[in-house]
């Protein structure tokens, strides 16, 4: 099986579709039909109420925050995303490849109101971008409120965006229903060089067009911002499998670049990472990090670092799995020292290197 990762911009421009591959993934299913015997006795239940998990009060919270944006990229045509309001000021938080290469960026709010917008900050390896609005409609443009707690598999979600463009038709931004699947998700796109740290995986529909737009609890708190979905087809559209990211990383990110600090991503000079398993006498195993292909001008081709070298440790951590070692690797600032101990065909040692900064753009 192939798997493909899409982001979600939407049109001939605004941020070329880019996909990245999972190669040798196995899915074993085991599938059984179970029959029982069923009694003839009729009984009768009431049908569910659709709205008995809505949160009126929560949705109007949430969709005044969410905004469509209309992208044109170098006079190529219209692309289509959405975006969260972040405060009082007009700044507008939403996915970078939305916007990236925008020239003109229009900004579709609800009751049919439009502004302009621009780009004034962002952060290309996370996937990450922030605008200023050029004018503020108060009652029309609420800032999200980002939730406190983190969010729990299995927690209902709603999902707020602009799917297809379908919010240059009138109304308000398009919502759709579902849960967190999972949290934690990390991946690295090793064609465009983006780093997806800490995601939360839910099962909302997402297509393209909402990127850049939130996933909302019940109360109307941002859990998230979508940047990915997944799908096993050539097309990108809904597979109930979305990505977005989360909540405290968009504060965390939105604060250093409006008070002009850069986004700081640490590198060991992979250009991927492979996963195996480390097997234990006593027969059950653990995940490993792998080294895939080296940047040949990387830190860890310059320390000595091969392909096929397993990951054991980052100076006193232990790493389980590609997820640890690039959150790990994030950490890190770029210009320090870090030792990794690696097992290379059954001898473990370490090797220190120096930290670079992740290279944008990518290759």
């Amino acid at each position: 099986m192939n798997l493909g990762f899409w982001s979600l911009d939407f049109g001939s421009s605004g941020g070329s579709r880019q996909r990245c591959s999972i190669q040798n993934l196995l899915l074993f299913v085991t599938a059984a039909l179970v029959l029982s015997a069923c009694a003839t006795t009729t009984t009768f239940e009431s049908i569910p109420d659709p709205q008995s998990s809505w949160n009126r009060t929560g949705y109007e919270k949430a969709r005044l925050s969410v905004v469509a944006l209309v992208v044109e990229s170098g006079g190529a045509g219209d692309a289509f995303g959405a975006g969260i309001i972040y405060d009082n000021r007009g700044h507008i938080l939403t996915a970078h490849h939305v916007v990236e290469n925008a020239t003109r960026i229009l900004v579709l709010v609800s009751g049919g109101y439009t502004v302009r917008a621009s780009v004034v900050g962002a952060d290309p390896v996370s996937d990450f971008a922030i605008l200023r609005a050029d004018a503020v409609i108060p009652d029309k443009m609420q800032p999200a409120v980002i939730a406190k707690s983190d969010p729990v598999p299995g927690e209902p979600v709603w999902n707020l965006g602009n799917p297809f463009g379908t919010s240059r038709f009138g109304g308000e931004a398009s919502v759709g229903h579902g849960v967190v699947s999972a949290v934690n998700r990390t991946y690295l796109n090793d064609e465009t060089g983006r780093l997806y740290l800490d995601g939360i995986q839910h099962d909302a529909p997402t297509n393209p067009g909402n990127s850049g737009g939130g996933i909302f609890n019940e109360r109307g708190e941002l859990l998230g911002l979508n940047a990915l979905i997944t799908t096993t087809r050539d097309t990108p559209s809904d597979s109930g499998v979305a990505f977005a990211i989360p909540g405290y990383a968009l504060k965390r990110l939105a604060e250093d670049l409006l008070h002009g600090r850069v986004p700081q991503h640490g590198w060991f000079g992979a250009e991927s990472y492979k996963q195996a398993t480390e097997i234990y006498p006593q027969g059950f195993g653990r995940l490993r990090a792998v080294f895939g292909p080296l940047n040949p001008a990387g830190p860890a081709q310059l320390a000595g670092i091969q392909p096929g070298d397993v990951v054991i440790k980052v100076d006193d951590t232990e790493v389980f799995g590609i997820h640890e070692i690039l959150m790990l690797e994030d950490n890190i600032p770029p210009g320090q020292q870090v030792e990794i101990t690696i097992n290379r065909a059954g001898r473990e040692f370490a090797i220190t290197l120096t930290a670079a900064s992740r290279p944008w753009p990518w290759g």
